[in-house]
Order: structure tokens, then sequence, then C-alpha cells
């Protein structure tokens, strides 16, 4: 039987700290919620940062902004790799940031299949739900899946993955806008290695062009796909350079009239509970006009990514 999305987006009232009230765009802007994947330790490690300190500024950043109750996604095969990151699920729950389930490895359904995906997931959960443990709160409020990369399956493999959330209480964290910030992780950190300040320097004002190009197109996206600006679900991640950026992001959020909320929020719109035959694969919007064959010809291209895999190479 094929599980609507609803089930899975829109949970009930006793979510984290029951803030889930429906939430709609601001007059003078939009609602967002920020989410920050691969904690506690995303890409290589920079020169002369910690683990630690990236937590901290990205903490800080989002605390300037009244960011609330910003979900970290937990890889947790980080904590054997490195084992001194615990430091960092620490920090975001003293923050009072709530965590949810990406996988224990990161995989790629579509590459591992749905049985090595399932144990993944599961092998992850028992870090998740240790540091999600308080007396207001329940399984509910960790069991948050985000997909790694965006990939939830085809087909039957999807249909099989819905059936799975549903009945083991999962919700899927989806994602209707990016920055891309993760293409810019390693080159950031080989400038680093190299002290090319200059190349530094181009790195961050490509960025924030992409930032500020992202911004200008995630409007026209959702009146071309909804007729409305619906609530937006930001991804972002827990590296070095994110957390450089994280606070000139959030200035370009403000200017452009963001509302912080929280993923509960956001996710309680409708357009996040539609009947979902790709529920939490790729980006939202993009992928309900794909599915709904809206002409997106008029719609600004997003920022390009090519050749910053080759800066400081």
């Amino acid at each position: 039987m094929k599980i609507p999305h609803t089930k899975l987006a829109a949970p009930a009232a006793a979510l984290f700290f029951a803030l889930t009230a429906p939430c709609h765009a601001t007059p003078s802007g939009f609602d967002i919620a920020v989410t920050v994947d691969d904690l506690p330790a995303h890409g290589s490690l920079p020169k002369d940062m910690t683990r630690t300190q990236i937590a901290d500024r990205v903490v800080a950043a989002l605390k300037a902004h009244g960011a609330p109750q910003v979900y970290g996604f937990v890889n947790a095969v980080r904590l054997e790799q490195e084992p001194d990151s615990a430091a960092v699920l620490d920090i975001w729950r003293k923050a009072g940031f709530p965590l949810g389930n990406h996988t224990y490895s990161h995989p790629n359904i579509r590459q591992v299949g749905y049985d090595a995906f399932i144990a993944d997931l599961e092998k992850g959960e028992p870090v998740v739900a240790q540091h999600m443990q308080g007396p207001n709160l329940t399984e509910n409020d960790w069991k948050w899946l985000r997909f790694p990369f965006l990939s939830a399956g085809d087909g039957e493999t999807h249909q099989k993955m819905m059936d799975y959330l549903h009945a083991h209480g999962y919700h899927i964290a989806d994602v209707s806008m990016s920055f891309s910030d993760w293409a810019y992780t390693e080159a950031y950190n080989h400038c680093l290695a190299k002290g090319d300040t200059a190349a530094i320097d181009g790195l961050k004002a490509r960025y924030m062009d992409g930032v500020r190009t992202e911004l200008k197109r995630m409007p026209v996206l959702s009146q071309t796909v909804y007729g409305r600006q619906i609530p937006i679900v930001l991804l972002t991640h827990i590296g070095g350079f994110s957390a450089v950026m994280l606070p000139q992001v959030l200035d370009e959020l403000d200017k452009a009239g963001a509302h912080y909320v929280t993923l509960q929020q956001a996710e309680s719109d409708p357009a996040y509970a539609e009947d979902d035959a790709h529920a939490g694969d790729g980006a939202l919007m993009e992928r309900t006009a794909m599915e709904k064959g809206i002409d997106l010809s008029h719609v600004p291209p997003g920022a390009s990514l090519d050749g910053i895999d080759k800066v400081c190479q």
C-alpha cells in the first residue's frame, strides 16, 4: 500500500518542545528552518581549527540570529574516526538544539540497496537516541531522517523505504534550499593549507554570490510551483568553510526577509505533506515541479559549481 507523505512529514503536536504550530510566510518575507548535516564532523579538518571550534562558531551564529531548535543530523561513524568529535554533539545539545539521524556512515541507497541502507540507518540510531534523552523528550523527537545525498531510492525501493519509515515512526527531513556549501569544503581546506589568501577570498566571494543567486531564485521557484511562498528548509553542513561563512549567510537571509522557524513548523505546511512518489529525494520544489510537469524555463538558474574542486589543487 502506498504510504502518503503526510504520514511522514507532518508530526503530531507532541514533537520537540511542542513547537509545531503551522506557519506561513510572513507579509514581509518568508519562514525558514535551518538544518545542519554531518554532525559531528563534515569533511577533513581545516588547518588551525578543531571540531569543537567549528561547532561553537556554528552554534554562536545560529543563536545570534535567533534560529530555533536547529536540527543537526548525525553520521555516527565519525565518532569512531575522530573520537574527540563527540564533544560536538554535547555542544549541540547544550545549545538546546535537537539531533536527527543521517544514517551511520552516509550511504547512498541507490548504491547499497534497501537492506544495507536500513541496517546502516539502524546502526546510527543509538548515538542519536543517547543524546536525545530528557524529561520532555520522546523517541518521536529524534526520529527524523535526512537521506544522505538526498537520495531516497526509486520505484519499489523507495516505496519499501516509505513503508519502513512509517512503521518505525520516522519523519523525513525534506530540503527546499541549499547553498551547496559542501562543494567548497575541501577546496577551502586545501587553500588554507597552502596559505593562499587570494584563492580563499575568491572562494568566499563566489560562495556569497551563489547565496544571493539562490535567494533571488527561491521566491520565483516557489511561486511557480505552488503559487505562493512556502516555508523553506535550508540544508547546510558543519564543516570549517560553512562555519566561517554562516554569519554572512544568515545576514543575507535576514536582508531577504527570513523569519526563523523550527523544522516541525516548516514541514507542517501542505507543500511538505503532499502524497509524493519521491518523498525525500532531491530538493522539494524542483522535485515537485518535475512530478507535476511544471515548466521552470523562466526560473533563474542556480549557481554553478564548476571548477570549485580544482581550486588550490
